[in-house]
């Protein structure tokens, strides 16, 4: 198969700056003199770090790949692993190894995209968002449970990669190409014969607008092509699905999104993108979202790394061509469930690992065709993941 062999291995890190100054936005000018923010006092077991002062432009900058932890990078980079992963030598091997890599990268100022992953709060203030090459790899585990409308168990193992592209059409217009490459392996149930892999392969094309004012915006569409390879492609191995998003920046604490999606699926579904972000403090990032949720704790900064918890909630729709019988014919089956998860996320600025567990529920499966629909019983899933 295709997925087997597409592994991207490429960077992923972020440089926070800060995007409000003396309380102030930033936006009626387009340079301001940032201030180092005020980290409260730091976890058990952890250190917090007072980074260097920035600058903010609304124009993208190179910046170094670690910037993160700058303060304690020269004085404490016998211990970690993010000065191992830093290490010149190893930096090199892995520039020789992967085309995407650069040394140093762009980041922009004034774009912040609610859905990614971005983070508000940390050791040196709000993330810029970051421009170039990018990859992210993820697998997830949902043991078996029990199928109703069907007889046996149905148990998953999804994977989830991609490799992003981010570049600036002129200023305050933004591109996003991530090309994904996604596999599913079904294992039942047992009263219908569902193929063992789908594969999704899909190009997410974005275009972001921002200025030095409050507002942010994103148009997107992503065709998808999702099929079992057992059949000749047909009508029901595509998913046509698009967005609209805006950003307002209310205050330094808080931002308003509004916006929609439209998922192509047996039913085509009109989504939501609407809520609110409140950042209280340096600490905590409080992400009221639909279809995605998030509620993160900034813990600190130890051995050379940023560490977040957090607590995720997670709406989501799959749509996949599957043959059932005759290879020459084809039907479309729809996954829907609703996920909670709570993990840990470790940023060593160029590196990112996460971990998370959680609950599944409210899981249906449901077809274009014949095929009699069923339900599967709550599940728990596993994750881990990297981008780098």
């Amino acid at each position: 198969m295709l997925t087997s062999f597409l592994i991207a291995v490429s960077i992923w890190g972020t440089d926070p700056n800060i995007v409000f100054a003396d309380n102030r936005a930033s936006w009626p000018q387009s340079t301001t003199a940032s201030v180092e923010p005020q980290v409260p006092a730091s976890a058990q077991g952890f250190s917090a770090v007072t980074p260097a002062s920035n600058r903010v432009f609304s124009e993208p900058f190179v910046a170094r790949a670690q910037t993160v932890n700058d303060d304690l990078q020269d004085r404490f980079c016998d211990t970690g692993i993010g000065c191992a992963l830093e290490d010149p030598k190893v930096r090199h091997l892995i520039a020789e190894i992967n085309p995407f890599v650069p040394l140093n990268f762009p980041v922009l100022k004034n774009y912040f995209d609610p859905y990614g992953w971005q983070m508000l709060t940390g050791s040196t203030g709000p993330q810029d968002y970051r421009l170039g090459w990018s990859t992210f790899n993820e697998i997830s585990v949902l043991p078996a449970t029990q199928a109703f409308g069907t007889t046996g168990n149905m148990k998953i193992v999804e994977w989830n990669s991609n490799a992003k592209y981010s570049g600036l059409i002129r200023p305050g217009v933004l591109f996003d190409g991530t090309f994904w490459f996604n596999a599913r392996w079904w294992d039942g149930p047992g009263g219908i014969n569902l193929p063992a892999q789908v594969d999704q392969i899909s190009a997410d094309l974005l275009l972001g607008f921002f200025n030095d004012g409050p507002w942010s915006a994103q148009l997107a569409f992503h065709p998808q092509l999702v099929d079992t390879y057992e059949a000749k492609i047909d009508k029901n191995a595509f998913n046509f699905d698009g967005r609209a998003i805006a950003t307002y920046t209310a205050s330094p604490n808080w931002k308003l999104v509004g916006g929609f999606a439209i998922w192509d699926r047996v039913n085509t579904l009109v989504i939501p993108h609407v809520g609110a972000i409140w950042t209280p403090n340096n600490r905590w990032e409080f992400r009221a979202l639909f279809p995605t949720s998030r509620i993160s704790y900034f813990m600190g900064n130890w051995r050379n790394a940023d560490y977040w918890l957090y607590s995720q909630y997670q709406y989501g729709a799959e749509a996949y061509q599957a043959v059932l019988a005759d290879p020459r014919t084809s039907d479309r089956i729809q996954i829907t469930d609703q996920r909670l998860t709570a993990g840990i996320r470790c940023d060593s600025g160029r590196y990112t690992f996460f971990t998370e567990a959680g609950y599944v529920f409210d899981r249906r499966a449901i077809f274009a065709g014949s095929t009699p629909n069923f339900n599967l019983g709550d599940s728990a899933i596993i994750t881990v993941g990297v981008r780098y």
